[in-house]
């Protein structure tokens, strides 16, 4: 058996088998990655190390740059994830890395689902924090974690969960004919300028919870949510200017439905910078914070610093956009 195995997007049941028995987000799984890769094009793969018992994975593309590659962790918190704490694999993974001769990763963590043993410190840099909810508790104590004012929109949940839209056909159009509008409204970066190929597939999926609001059974906003056995994710939401005041109760829903999937953990995502107005709203649904990292790792110093010197840039400046070369 190989130490180290690549595992294609066409090796759907080879890449299901290895993530059996190992917390996961959607992120990990292959239809996540195959609906990022119709939009990037990269060459997609679940890296999975094994041995003596122990397996981790985490899902890579490889990008080309000046006839060279690095690798990143596609859109989405996933980053190295495993069955048991090893922490003899940092030496492993730097084999691996030297053999594929890769200049550099980003690589970007799930923290309540990664294991710190598996990565060096000294390469971690925090960008933002990420909101979970722990849906083991009762719906009860979950309502009382609400800020007052969530209490009030989610008291009047029946009555508007009875309007609510589930119709994928109705949704998946809504969704795809607003999703860019929607993102010019809120001045969302152009990592989330997905293909409207991506969009598509991703509401086709089985593992998608989709739910919609708005008038007279036309949507004017709509969630979608995203599970594996270990996690549910607030995938995306998209709603016209009326259709704001929905949010919560469709927050609501989601949160609903995963606890009736005994799903044990609820991520909210994070803010666009550390305690905005988006990472508030989130703490304020009764989420608690967990730092969010990505790891910032060189692999060939003497090529990243000849690429980076290409572009007139210091390749000792890890603090910011990584890898700095690729900075526009």
């Amino acid at each position: 058996m190989k130490i180290h195995n690549m595992i294609p997007l066409e090796s759907e049941t080879e890449w299901k088998d290895a993530l059996k028995g190992i917390r996961h987000s959607f992120y990990h799984t292959r239809e996540s990655f195959y609906a990022m890769h119709l939009t990037t094009g990269y060459r997609t793969y679940l890296y999975c190390f094994e041995h003596d018992g122990v397996r981790i994975v985490c899902p890579v593309a490889e990008r080309d740059f000046g006839g060279y590659t690095d690798i990143v962790t596609p859109y989405g918190f996933s980053g190295f994830t495993g069955n048991v704490d090893f922490s003899e694999f940092q030496n492993y993974w730097k084999e691996f890395v030297t053999e594929k001769k890769y200049v550099c990763g980003y690589i970007s963590l799930n923290p309540a689902l990664t294991n710190s043993n598996y990565y060096s410190r000294q390469n971690a840099f925090k960008s933002t924090n990420l909101f979970y909810i722990d849906l083991k508790l009762s719906l009860t104590e979950l309502f009382e974690n609400l800020d007052s004012n969530r209490k009030k929109i989610i008291k009047n949940f029946r009555k508007y969960e009875a309007g609510f839209i589930y119709d994928r056909s109705i949704l998946t159009k809504f969704f795809t004919d607003n999703y860019y509008d929607f993102l010019k409204r809120i001045n969302a970066s152009q990592a989330h300028y997905f293909s409207k190929e991506t969009l598509e597939y991703i509401c086709s999926l089985e593992n998608i919870y989709m739910v919609g609001a708005g008038t007279a059974g036309n949507p004017e906003a709509v969630y979608l949510f995203a599970h594996t056995e270990s996690e549910g994710l607030c995938l995306f939401n998209v709603a016209l200017p009326e259709g704001r005041q929905y949010a919560s109760l469709l927050l609501w829903s989601g949160l609903k439905f995963f606890r009736s999937k005994k799903i044990p953990l609820m991520n909210l995502g994070g803010g666009i910078k550390e305690d905005d107005s988006v990472a508030l709203s989130k703490e304020r649904f009764g989420a608690y914070k967990l730092p969010f990292y990505n790891l910032k790792q060189i692999y060939d110093s003497d090529v990243y610093e000849k690429l980076c010197t290409q572009k007139g840039l210091k390749a000792s400046d890890k603090s910011g956009y990584f890898p700095v070369y690729r900075k526009s």
